[in-house]
């Protein structure tokens, strides 16, 4: 009879355990890097809208914050299955490897566009940035573990590192390095959120630096489900026009709006080639292009 009991016992956890991990009740997450931080509410609302979009009738997981980490950590916890269970970053080959990663740029590719944080008596310097060589005569601030450090680097760009977000603020305000590389989306509501601590710093914005680059959703590995589900819902939020209008609606990303500018813009092009998904670099679906920058907005490079 106890023995009955206890196969019973051990039979109910076991499917307990099998719904948990095909149905999560929560999931966890990074806490914001700082209070300052709006791209992590921009990629919790994208995910919660994704998970919505393709419930199919399944209970759509809680975010759980857990803890604040940089990105090497949270590749560490993602594969030991630790304190988070998903995170968006930047791709790289050995994320890539170690992770599953969910093919599908949140920002329709915008973080490969960068614009830089200046110090306002350097302006005049960087008017006379033409070209790859005039940039390297410069140095960047980046984090230590930004994918696109290394695509910096491998361009011989100068580039010296912090791992603290907002430190690197400060970095670019002591003259420690020249500029701050930005997301074309992000530069604008960093930089008037910052107003009254860094009155010195401006957002120089008649130079883009490109590379392909995007910040793609990962999970661990053997976690198959949950990344299916949530490719399922950005595909469909991307037929639905929900994708593009999340970019043009959300606090993070509408001062980007539109993308198009009166002034002629000068682009410097960087090569980079560890997209998870470079197959689809050139389709209008998934990724903005250097036309959108630079002539009107059309909507053949927003639609489906």
């Amino acid at each position: 009879m106890k023995f009955g009991s206890s196969l019973l016992i051990a039979s109910w956890i076991w499917l307990v355990a099998l719904n948990t991990a095909a149905d999560p009740v929560e999931l966890r997450i990074p806490k914001p890097r700082s209070e300052l931080d709006t791209a992590h509410n921009y990629y919790t609302d994208l995910l919660r809208k994704a998970l919505a979009k393709a419930a199919n009738g399944r209970p759509i997981p809680t975010l759980l914050p857990t803890m604040q980490m940089e990105q090497d950590r949270a590749v560490q916890e993602l594969v030991r299955g630790r304190t988070i269970d998903i995170f968006w970053m930047g791709a790289d080959q050995n994320r890539n490897r170690a992770l599953r990663v969910i093919p599908i740029p949140l920002e329709r590719g915008l973080m490969g566009y960068r614009q830089f944080i200046v110090h306002r008596q350097r302006v005049a310097e960087f008017d006379r940035v033409q070209s790859l060589a005039d940039l390297q005569k410069f140095s960047a601030c980046q984090g230590t573990h930004w994918p696109d450090t290394d695509i910096l680097r491998a361009a011989r760009l100068t580039v010296k590192t912090s791992t603290g977000y907002e430190n690197l603020f400060k970095q670019v305000a002591a003259g420690r390095c020249d500029y701050f590389p930005r997301g074309f989306h992000e530069i604008r509501i960093e930089m008037s959120k910052r107003a009254d601590e860094f009155p010195e710093l401006v957002a120089y914005e008649p130079l883009i630096l490109h590379y392909p680059f995007a910040v793609y959703f990962y999970v661990r590995q053997d976690n198959q489900v949950l990344a299916d589900w949530v490719q399922q819902g950005l595909e469909k939020m991307i037929d639905d026009g929900e994708l593009l209008a999340h970019l043009q609606q959300h606090q993070h990303t509408r001062r980007a709006f539109p993308l198009s500018a009166e002034s002629p813009r000068r682009l410097i092009e960087l090569p980079h080639n560890q997209l998870p998904d470079a197959g689809t670099f050139n389709l209008p679906r998934y990724w903005f292009h250097a036309a959108d920058f630079t002539a009107a907005e059309s909507s053949g490079s927003q639609t489906p």
